[in-house]
């Protein structure tokens, strides 16, 4: 018998020594084929924490486009809907010099001559400076599908576009969708260069593969999950040597003497914490659904809150009412009745009935309530406050400052979020979503409580974690090349 357990223990031992053995090389050689990838994640992290992607807010948007021409409207919305067929979004602007009505339908992006009611062609080259406020010269047109700062698949419906060049001596950017006439996107040469280092590494947003959602989700979700298996091994690996030193004659935290691998394992004691979280929101940003909720309304969820079929809510007369200056008119339906949402220049909105008269934001907010109620019909009552911007569930989730919450009673029903303003539904925030949050957002970017309202702390900090993310990274390329040329 006692020779029996020897021979279990021995054999276990051979089992754990295998186990290690194989570890090693899983760390060691996926290491050398990610280490660079890790490098510029850090590298590119610590320029996206003080560049952002490049982006057009809808208050500047208001400011660029040109007013509607109110008076030259013949068409009523509710003529438009009737030619879209049966839209589920309806807004009126102006398009090359003339309103049009932008209709989003399951087919796609429809524009409507508000004139005419005939449907339009996508804006060519003489129409798209038609109309267009000019704060600025346009120095040159060019039509294109994609480029890499309108890749976002959020841009598809608006496609194609004009980049137009602006004589600001900034080297700005502007892109007109030919299909809708609206300005999308601004760049200049500074964010542009500063994005090519940041974002577009950081995301891999090059523009081959990021034009196919599909490919780049499929290609950054499985790179990054690769990446993930890496630094749990070789987190599990930097502990037991580190164990092991502690175990030796003199003990120390790292057995190793070789000069670049004594730094490797002491940098990732230090440091796999951060990198190891880092590293797995990273891997859930590109989630999608796939373990955690989207945070949306299920299609029966967003009928019974509409209340109705679009089209059979709009106005039967042209707009009348709201300002001149009015850059762009939302028509939604909420609770079986439409919203007009009417923007100003200075990105302000006006909210209007269907007979155009206006309605008190205290009054949107309870048609919001008493449309979600008709949305989860089993709940009894709601209770709705505005939201704080700084939370880690409105950054997240990227809610406008006009955003509410609705709370639900009644049952257990998940908090839904909806812009106080045209009445959106902007997020279910049922709990799978709440941890994702939690683990993706609030994790990746460090916008805890505290962080988000002291940003200059947050940047301190994760620019100090990202420094020995990349000098730890680093150690691990030298100790690739290292290794590759042994074998060479």
């Amino acid at each position: 018998m006692p020779g029996s357990s020897a021979k279990v223990w021995r054999g276990k031992k051979a089992v754990r020594r295998e186990a290690m053995r194989k570890l090693v090389w899983f760390h060691r050689w996926l290491g050398v084929a990610t280490c660079l990838i890790f490098a510029l994640w850090f590298a590119s992290g610590a320029v996206l924490l003080f560049k952002p992607f490049p982006s057009l807010s809808h208050a500047d948007q208001s400011r660029l486009e040109p007013p509607i021409d109110l008076r030259a409207v013949t068409i009523s919305p509710r003529a438009a809907a009737m030619a879209a067929g049966r839209p589920t979004a309806l807004r009126l602007v102006q398009r090359g010099g003339a309103p049009a009505y932008i209709a989003t339908t399951p087919e796609g992006t429809i524009a409507i001559d508000a004139r005419s009611g005939r449907r339009l062609r996508d804006l060519g080259p003489d129409q798209v400076a038609a109309n267009r406020p000019a704060p600025f010269g346009l120095t040159s047109r060019v039509a294109i599908a994609y480029d890499q700062w309108v890749v976002h698949d959020r841009f598809d419906p608006l496609r194609p576009f004009y980049r137009l060049a602006v004589a600001d001596g900034r080297g700005t950017n502007v892109y007109l969708s030919a299909k809708t006439g609206e300005l999308v996107q601004r760049t200049n040469a500074a964010d542009r260069g500063w994005n090519w280092v940041g974002a577009v590494l950081h995301w891999a947003y090059f523009t081959p593969l990021r034009s196919s959602f599909t490919a780049w989700d499929r290609t950054v979700w499985i790179v990054s999950f690769v990446a993930l298996l890496v630094v749990i091994a070789g987190t599990i690996l930097g502990i037991v040597r580190m164990l092991a030193g502690r175990r030796r004659h003199t003990p120390s935290l790292t057995p190793y003497r070789r000069r670049w691998m004594r730094w490797h394992h002491l940098l990732g004691l230090f440091a796999s914490g951060f990198v190891l979280s880092w590293t797995l929101s990273g891997w859930l940003s590109m989630d999608h659904g796939r373990l955690f909720s989207r945070g949306q309304p299920t299609a029966e969820q967003m009928s019974r809150y509409a209340g109705v079929a679009l089209r059979d809510v709009m106005p039967t007369e042209v707009p009348a009412g709201v300002p001149a200056d009015t850059r762009q008119i939302d028509l939604t339906a909420v609770g079986g009745r439409s919203l007009l949402v009417a923007w100003q220049p200075d990105g302000t909105a006006r909210t209007y009935d269907r007979d155009y008269a206006p309605i008190a934001p205290a009054a949107v907010r309870q048609r919001i309530g008493n449309a979600l109620l008709d949305a989860f019909p089993l709940a009894s009552g709601y209770s709705l406050a505005p939201i704080d911007p700084t939370t880690t569930y409105a950054m997240a989730e990227g809610w406008p400052e006009t955003a509410v919450r609705v709370t639900l009673t009644g049952g257990k029903y998940p908090d839904v979020y909806a812009d106080g303003v045209d009445g959106r539904l902007l997020t279910v925030m049922d709990d799978s979503r709440a941890r994702y949050a939690w683990m993706y957002y609030a994790l990746h970017t460090f916008n805890f409580p505290g962080f988000a309202t002291h940003p200059l702390l947050r940047r301190v900090v994760v620019s100090i974690l990202l420094l020995f993310g990349f000098l730890f990274s680093l150690t691990g390329m030298v100790l690739g090349v290292q290794r590759l040329r042994r074998i060479n």
